[in-house]
């Protein structure tokens, strides 16, 4: 059920959730813009060359930092959870794990 209010007292709630939404796909953002640029250098000096454990390695940590980061921002989810008692409404910003 969605409930919609003007109640003042939710309003730090909602502006730490909206900033840390904010802060991560900023975060998600500059990680897969600095790949971007920077894959005609990678592929260049990286991929074109001699394969050795080196490269292995650098790949591997390479795209699984970027895979762990896009599954990080897709896998967390920030819910917003709110209680009624003693008619007044208490609520709290809380991360949840989505299953994927």
């Amino acid at each position: 059920m969605t409930y919609v209010s003007n109640d003042p007292a939710w309003w730090p709630v909602i502006y730490q959730a909206r900033i840390t939404s904010y802060f991560i796909v900023a975060s998600l953002t500059a990680v897969v813009y600095d790949w971007a640029l920077t894959f005609g250098q990678e592929f260049e000096l990286v991929w074109m060359h001699r394969w050795s454990l080196m490269t292995v390695l650098y790949i591997c940590v390479r795209c699984l930092g970027i895979l762990y980061s896009v599954y990080v921002c897709a896998v967390n989810k920030m819910s917003l959870h709110c209680t009624n008692k003693d008619n007044q409404r208490h609520c709290q910003v809380s991360h949840s794990r989505s299953q994927m």
